[in-house]
C-alpha cells in the first residue's frame, strides 16, 4: 500500500499537469509519489549499497597510478567525476524503478494489455545525436588517441565503457518497461512517466569530464585539445536542443481520465 507522503506527492505531480485530486488512485500514488521527491519502502537501504559501490569505485581509481606503464600524469582528472554522475544518475533511477516493481505488483493481472511504445516514439532524433555523440565519437577520438600512444586515452575509453554501460542500462530500463495501467488515465499517466524517466538519463554529462583535463593539467595528447573540445560542445549542444524538444512533445494527460481514489 501507497505511504500518506507518496500520495500526497502524487496530487502534487498530477496538480503541476493540470489535475486536481484529493487524493489519488493507489496504482498513481505508488508511481508517481517517488517521482516528486517520496522515498519509497527499503530506498535507504539501496542507497546506502550506493555509496558503497561509489566508496569502492573511487578507492580503486585511486590505485590506477600502481598499474603497470601508467603514471599518475596519464590519469584522467575526471575520472571521479564520472562515478559522481553515475552514481546520481543510479540514485535517481531506482527508486522509481522499485516504486514501478511495487504498482505492478499490487495491480496484478488488472493491468491493461496493451504494447509498450516503442523507442522512436519516446526518443527524438536529437537525444539520440547526443548519445551517439557521447559514445560513439567519444570511443572514435579515444581510439585514435590510444592509437598515437596516450595512456590517458586508453584510461579514458575505460571511463566511456563504464558509463555508456550505466546509461545503457538504464536507459532500456525506461524503454522497455512493461505499460503499468488499469485504466485510460493511468494509461496517459504511464506515457508521461515514460517520457519525464528519459529525461534522468542525460548522456551528454559523461562527455563534461573531459574538460576538467582541458582546463586544468593538460594530460590529453595537444593536438586533439581541439577535436576534444568540439566533442564536448557537440554532445552538449545537441543534449540540449533534445531536452527542449522532448518538452515540447510530453504527452499531456486527458482531463476526464480517473485519477480519484473511490471511497
Amino acid at each position: 500500500m501507497s505511504t500518506e507522503a507518496e500520495r500526497k506527492t502524487a496530487a502534487t505531480w498530477l496538480a503541476k499537469r493540470g489535475i486536481s485530486v484529493t487524493e489519488p488512485t493507489e496504482l498513481l500514488a505508488l508511481r508517481l509519489g517517488v517521482r516528486r521527491g517520496a522515498r519509497p519502502p527499503g530506498y535507504w537501504t539501496g542507497i546506502g549499497w550506493l555509496v558503497t559501490v561509489t566508496a569502492v569505485s573511487s578507492f580503486g581509481l585511486a590505485f590506477l597510478p600502481l598499474l603497470p606503464g601508467v603514471a599518475m600524469s596519464d590519469v584522467p582528472e575526471g575520472r571521479l567525476t564520472v562515478v559522481m554522475f553515475a552514481v546520481v544518475l543510479l540514485a535517481n533511477r531506482l527508486p522509481i524503478r522499485w516504486a514501478d516493481r511495487r504498482a505492478a505488483a499490487w495491480l496484478g493481472d488488472r493491468r491493461l494489455d496493451r504494447p509498450r511504445p516503442s523507442w522512436r516514439a519516446v526518443l527524438n532524433g536529437w537525444y539520440l545525436a547526443s548519445l551517439v555523440v557521447t559514445f560513439g565519437g567519444g570511443a572514435a577520438l579515444g581510439v585514435a588517441m590510444a592509437v598515437s600512444g596516450s595512456v590517458w586515452a586508453v584510461l579514458w575509453l575505460g571511463l566511456l565503457a563504464a558509463a555508456a554501460a550505466v546509461v545503457g542500462v538504464v536507459l532500456a530500463g525506461v524503454l522497455r518497461r512493461p505499460v503499468l495501467a488499469e485504466d485510460e488515465g493511468s494509461l496517459a499517466v504511464d506515457a508521461a512517466t515514460r517520457s519525464g524517466d528519459v529525461l534522468l538519463v542525460l548522456p551528454s554529462m559523461f562527455a563534461l569530464p573531459v574538460v576538467a583535463d582541458l582546463a586544468t593539467t593538460n594530460r590529453q595528447p595537444h593536438e586533439f585539445t581541439p577535436w576534444l573540445i568540439g566533442y564536448v560542445v557537440l554532445a552538449v549542444g545537441t543534449q540540449v536542443i533534445g531536452v527542449v524538444v522532448h518538452r515540447r512533445r510530453r504527452p499531456a494527460l486527458p482531463v476526464d481520465g480517473d485519477y480519484e481514489a473511490t471511497r
